[in-house]
């Protein structure tokens, strides 16, 4: 309750205002915190598996108040091409470049719906590996161990999402869908999110979902790293640690940076930052938790 009403006060203050989404992460706390029993299917309360979650959204939906900054559109717009450009006709284009010439809609269709799906998989992912973790029968782990390592799975989500709203911070990468919108040379900072090729999922459908989902994002140059593809990464960690799930969280993770930069939401070093920040938050969370673990399980702990 304390953290909660301090978070409504700092917002209050320095915001100068508590939206519904500030009443939603904190009343989201609130009720989870008072759930003392684990969550069966999972074998921890539901506040050690969704904290995480709600602080990520808590933060991510704060860079809205970040002001302005200075914005980085033509280096790696350049970079990307020196790196990983595509010879044609016309010179050499970036892979977002070359897609927009390639588009289709079966491309549409699986790139809409890795895209529309990440972060439910995720969830389902981390769920699973988190039971799977806590109900280990490893005679050589101890419940109170087995409980820290599980929460190594949503932590290492909080990680990677510190780690890249603090590079977005210091370096704000305008997408490449900027760069079609407002050229290498223009610096416009008041602009919303755009959908730009998720669009044509939405046509295909006949839905606006994508049009809707990116209205109402907090952070339109957040390019470097790629957490879209950070966040599949983590299972691939995990689902290569526990020995289940590898083929299809690798196969997962490939469509998700291929929907990245086919959607041209972002260049392919940005899937590759993605991949390494996704590597480095996995690391930390599973060091950190093993060390809490040592630390602060109980010494009569019964295995």
């Amino acid at each position: 309750v304390l953290a909660v009403g301090l978070y409504w006060g700092l917002l209050a203050a320095v915001a100068g205002e508590i939206t519904v989404n500030h009443v939603i992460y904190g009343g989201a706390v609130l009720l989870l915190s008072q759930i003392k029993q684990p969550f069966l299917p999972l074998g921890v309360r539901p506040l050690d598996f969704f904290l995480p979650m709600v602080l990520t959204a808590a933060l991510y939906d704060s860079q809205r108040y970040w002001g302005e900054r200075v914005l980085y559109v033509a280096g790696p717009y350049e970079f990307e091409k020196l790196l990983f450009g595509v010879p044609s006709p016309n010179g050499t284009l970036t892979l977002n470049e070359w897609f927009g010439l390639h588009l289709h809609a079966v491309f549409d269709f699986i790139a809409g719906g890795v895209y529309l799906t990440f972060i439910g998989v995720f969830i389902l992912l981390a769920a699973y590996f988190t039971r799977r973790i806590h109900f280990d029968t490893n005679s050589e782990t101890t419940p109170s161990h087995r409980l820290w390592s599980a929460r190594a799975v949503v932590w290492s989500f909080f990680v990677v999402n510190v780690l890249g709203f603090i590079t977005w911070f210091f370096y704000p990468v305008a997408p490449p869908w900027y760069v079609d919108m407002y050229g290498l040379d223009a610096t416009v900072l008041d602009i919303p999110m755009n959908p730009a090729r998720t669009v044509r999922f939405d046509v295909l459908f006949g839905t606006s979902f994508f049009t809707g989902w990116y209205g109402a994002g907090s952070n339109p140059f957040g390019a470097i790293p790629s957490l879209h593809v950070s966040y599949p990464v983590l299972s691939v960690v995990f689902a290569v640690r526990l020995k289940r799930l590898r083929k299809f969280t690798v196969v997962f993770a490939g469509l998700v940076g291929f929907a990245a930069v086919y959607l041209n939401h972002h260049y392919l070093i940005d899937v590759l930052l993605g991949v390494v920040y996704g590597l480095v938050a996995a690391a930390i969370a599973i060091v950190g938790t093993e060390w809490l673990a040592v630390r602060l399980s109980p010494a009569n702990d019964p295995t």
